[in-house]
């Protein structure tokens, strides 16, 4: 059995690696041009395109999954049980087509394509616990009932910085842009109410408020489905990782077992989210056995 996943999974190489994932890599354009990017690239390269983001006059972009690259994951893993799981199918209807193409094109192969719902760091705290589960033995029946219920007990929480990036991408207009960073306004995010779809939740002016009302939001929605446990992604981009190591600390410091880990960002999230960023995907886990 084998789990195929893309490169909105925000984690670090090594990580990745020890999953023993399939990674089907999103392309990624400079100003029309492809870029050369990939799940390996070093720290360095990534400040690199960070950069390129934080010029004006540059245009990055991302295309859906190349229908070539996952025809070959699919064939080199013929004969096996596939779980293709991928990031909420309302980021892409293009990556959506080229799967279900797939599927139709392969009906000899076993393939099952489950939408994980979620962007990010939600996106990569189900794959993770979908990876370490199939690393466990989980059988294939009992891991597609896992990730359903993994990702029903998941939520996404995120700061953006940057909210001249976010008129330029055509997500708050000028006016907004101008008078948030005046204000020194920083944006909250989150998709908990409508998994997928990131919503403004708030603003603030400072990274502590910022995370200390997401320890709220997350001890009120442990409290709300009897949660024991708690696992987290927290990924970063630019020079943040100060903030989201001072929201896994907050974190550890609740009533509840938590796991939580900080990973750089990878290429496929900087053209969404913008040169400066952190957010946190986190499971409820219900059952310490799962932790």
């Amino acid at each position: 059995m084998v789990l195929v996943v893309d490169s909105a999974l925000q984690l670090e190489p090594p990580t990745v690696k020890e999953l023993g994932v399939e990674v089907a890599e999103y392309p990624l354009f400079l100003n029309g041009e492809e870029y050369p990017v990939s799940m390996d690239m070093s720290r360095e390269a990534k400040d690199k395109l960070r950069l390129l983001l934080k010029d004006k006059d540059n245009k990055v972009t991302t295309s859906g999954l190349r229908e070539e690259d996952l025809r070959e994951i699919y064939l080199r893993h013929k004969g096996e049980k596939i779980i293709s799981l991928h990031q909420s199918s309302k980021a892409s209807t293009a990556t959506i087509a080229v799967i279900n193409k797939l599927l139709t094109e392969f009906e000899d192969l076993d393939i099952v394509h489950i939408d994980a719902q979620h962007l990010t760091g939600a996106y990569s705290v189900i794959v993770q616990q979908a990876g370490e589960a199939l690393n466990r033995g989980m059988e294939y029946e009992e891991l597609k009932e896992y990730i359903l219920r993994t990702r029903a007990n998941t939520r996404h929480l995120g700061v953006v910085y940057d909210l001249f990036y976010l008129h330029r991408t055509g997500r708050i207009g000028l006016a907004k842009a101008v008078m948030g960073t005046a204000m020194k306004i920083i944006a909250l995010l989150g998709s908990s109410e409508q998994p997928g779809v990131l919503k403004s939740i708030g603003k603030v002016k400072n990274y502590t408020q910022a995370n200390q009302r997401f320890i709220k939001m997350i001890c009120e929605d442990m409290a709300a489905n009897k949660g024991t446990a708690l696992r987290a992604v927290l990924s970063v981009i630019g020079p943040h990782e100060k903030e989201a190591a001072h929201l896994k600390a907050l974190l550890e410091e609740q009533d509840f077992k938590v796991h939580a880990e900080i990973h750089y960002t990878n290429h496929s999230n900087m053209p969404h989210a913008g040169p400066d960023f952190y957010d946190i995907g986190y499971t409820i886990l219900q059952d310490d056995k799962e932790f």
